[in-house]
This record gives structure tokens, C-alpha cells and sequence, in this order.
């Protein structure tokens, strides 16, 4: 086939979409980005054959998907897996995502040890997301176990412990019907959730000298427990009533010594009984 003539792109002035003759008429062929072009010498009256034709839209693939590749990590890092799906998403061949991996490899652009180290030091500084998150999250993205593990050693016991004792400080609120027992135990839930192990979560917690006000702690045991009067009462009576009462307590964290004393101070009345 003949080369009639090659026009740039309106919107892409480095890309060229090259015509050839068909039964002595101008018809469009196929359009190359400029490399090709230049690599390639195409020009008016070329001829190519279909094995020509065949190797330059490889060629061109592999370019586009470079250059998308470009585009994609300008702005910022990406892992191999990242820019992987990216090109995936853009249905290139896999010869040509292969190519631009590579090639970003070779220049450097994408380094997944780097980017996971990166990345664990921007999530030290900035959120109070533990270890286990953090290995979480750039598995995700693809990085190897072992980088994230090599990663993950700047964010050392001392840190992690630092950044508990932070989130502490900051998200240990006090609700209404908390007992002691329930307000660790939601902390310490808190941190597990947020990633980090039950021993720094332990360990923060004691560090940290947080503790439920007594007097909140009274009012706290004094409401639940009225409220549990109210629910039973009309089931149980007497000493089954005191039971239950102590029960329902007991399950929500409370000591023995304010259950008890609460069901001192505490008349309970059903049906003429009183406790």
C-alpha cells in the first residue's frame, strides 16, 4: 500500500493520521504518534506492506501506552500494579503495558520499595492509622509483602505507641452509660480497628492515665440501672428482680461494689415488694 498523503491531528499535534491509496482514492489508514513517524521515515509515497503495517501500530501502541503511562504518574507515585490497571483500563495490549513498565522501571519512575516507604511515612505523619492498616492498604495497591514489610520497620514500637497515645488524646470520648470497663474496652477496640496490635493498644491505654470520672461512673451505673428496673420489673419481682438487675450490670462492665450499693440506695417496688 501507498502513503497519499499524512495530516496532523486537530486536538493532538503530535500525532499524524497517515492515508493511503485505495483503488486510486485518498482513504485514512491508521494515525502514529510522532516517534513512530520520525523512527519509521513515513512520508508521501511510501509503501508499506501489511507486515509494515502490522509492526507500526505495534510500535504505536507500545508509545501511546508510554506516554499514557507519563500522564498517569506526573502528578504522583504509583506502584507497578497501579499503572498496570490504569493501562488495563485503557485496553492496551499486554505486550505494550508490559513495555511501559518496564521502561518506567528503568528510568526509575516506579519503584515500589520506595513508594511503600513513602508511603509509610506520610500515614505516620499525618493519620493515626497503625501498622496493620497501613500493610492493608499498600497491599491493595500491589506493593510485594516484602517491601511492605521493610516498609513498615520505620514505624517502630516507640512510634506506634506515640501515635496510640495520640489517637487516645484525641477520640477518647466519654458516653453517657459508660462503666470503666466499657469505656476501655471500646478504646482498645478503637485502636485494634485503626491497626494496631492489642499489645501497643494495652500498653497506650495504661501509658495514656485516661480514666472514667467517679462521678460519672456513678451517674453512669445509677441510670442503667433504673432503666433495667423498669425493663423486668413487670417479669420479675423480689430477689429475681435484684438478680436480674445485677445481671444486666454486670454484663455492662460495672463493679460488684457499685451494683451493690446502687441496690442499696435503690428501692425497687413490684407489686407492694421492695428490694
Amino acid at each position: 500500500m501507498e502513503i497519499a498523503k499524512i495530516t496532523t491531528q486537530k486536538k493532538r499535534t503530535d500525532r499524524y493520521n497517515v492515508y493511503i491509496f485505495v483503488d486510486g482514492k485518498e482513504e485514512y489508514a491508521f494515525s502514529v504518534d510522532e516517534d513512530v513517524l520520525i523512527k519509521w521515515q513515513l512520508r508521501k509515497g511510501i509503501i508499506l506492506s501489511e507486515e509494515d503495517v502490522v509492526r507500526i501500530l505495534e510500535q504505536d501502541e507500545a508509545r501511546k501506552a508510554w506516554n499514557d503511562t507519563l500522564q498517569y504518574i506526573t502528578h504522583s507515585m504509583r506502584t507497578e500494579y497501579q499503572i498496570e490497571q490504569h493501562l488495563r483500563k485503557k485496553e492496551y495490549e499486554e505486550e505494550a503495558i508490559i513495555r511501559a513498565i518496564e521502561k518506567a522501571k528503568n528510568y526509575r519512575y516506579v519503584d515500589d520499595l520506595n513508594y511503600a516507604n513513602s508511603y509509610v511515612r506520610t500515614k505516620m505523619k499525618t493519620t493515626d492509622k497503625g501498622p496493620a492498616i497501613i500493610r492493608q492498604e499498600l497491599k491493595e495497591k500491589g506493593v510485594h509483602l516484602s517491601f511492605i514489610e521493610t516498609a513498615l520497620e520505620q514505624f517502630t514500637p516507640s512510634k506506634q505507641l506515640e501515635s496510640a497515645l495520640q489517637f487516645l488524646e484525641k477520640k477518647a470520648n466519654i458516653k453517657r452509660h459508660d462503666s470503666s470497663q466499657a469505656f476501655k474496652k471500646r478504646m482498645l477496640e478503637s485502636l485494634v480497628r485503626k491497626g494496631f496490635s492489642t499489645d501497643i493498644a494495652l500498653e497506650s491505654w495504661e501509658a495514656s492515665g485516661i480514666s472514667l470520672p467517679r462521678e460519672v461512673e456513678k451517674a453512669a451505673v445509677q441510670q442503667s440501672g433504673e432503666k433495667a428496673v423498669k425493663k423486668w420489673k413487670k417479669k420479675y419481682s423480689g430477689s429475681e428482680l435484684e438478680w436480674k438487675v445485677k445481671e444486666v450490670l454486670y454484663r455492662k462492665g460495672f463493679s460488684l461494689s457499685d451494683i451493690e450499693e446502687f441496690l442499696r440506695e435503690q428501692e425497687m417496688e413490684d407489686h407492694g415488694e421492695t428490694l
